[in-house]
């Protein structure tokens, strides 16, 4: 062991940085993890749709090409703009609490097989707005062979303090995402001291 650094030092994050909520470890054939969504379309600083594709730009300073997003607002126009890259994808992008690394994140969301199970979540009376419990994210195999199964946890409850603290401390603005003409900004430390994210938390 190294006399240099102390025992158990981990690099701190940058409040700024950020991550995004993934359910894709090559590794696993199967895996599950616990979130809590954070957000509501209703408050777009928490939550945005649109349209987005991928494709490649020469980066200013190394040279290199490297593959990112672009993503629009939800509009016919926007998605007949795309498709001169690709044919575009019907996202979703909502702040979310992960539970098995207790951090805010960023749940990127193109499944639709997803985007129905939260949508029926919300709309079954039994759940309501999926903001008032944990969901277990399960998927299952790799590449094509890829699927997703939701299940809701009780209790229906509001989410804890250190929770709230947390995803405020975040400041994450999901609008930066549309940003630079669909380009994006980091959303992450974005939301500005005098904003309100509109959530009742």
């Amino acid at each position: 062991m190294s006399e240099f650094m102390p025992e158990g030092y981990q690099e701190p994050r940058s409040k700024s940085a950020g991550s995004y909520f993934k359910v894709n470890d090559p590794s696993k054939g199967e895996e599950t993890k616990r979130v809590r969504i954070m957000g509501s379309f209703n408050n777009p600083a928490t939550a945005i749709m649109g349209w987005e594709v991928w494709t490649e730009i020469q980066d200013e300073e190394s040279g290199e090409l490297r593959r990112i997003p672009i993503r629009k607002t939800h509009s016919d126009a926007n998605y007949d703009e795309l498709t001169e890259f690709e044919e575009p994808q019907h996202f979703w992008a909502i702040q979310v609490y992960n539970l098995e690394v207790n951090e805010p994140q960023i749940w990127g969301i193109t499944q639709r097989t997803i985007q129905r199970a939260i949508r029926g979540f919300a709309e079954n009376k039994a759940w309501g707005d999926p903001t008032g419990y944990v969901i277990a994210v399960t998927r299952t195999g790799h590449g094509l062979n890829t699927k997703y199964n939701l299940m809701p946890e009780p209790p229906i409850e509001p989410p804890p303090d250190d929770i709230i603290k947390a995803m405020a401390e975040a400041k994450i603005d999901c609008r930066e995402m549309f940003a630079r003409d669909g380009k994006g900004e980091n959303p992450f430390g974005a939301l500005s001291d005098d904003s309100d994210d509109g959530m009742p938390f």
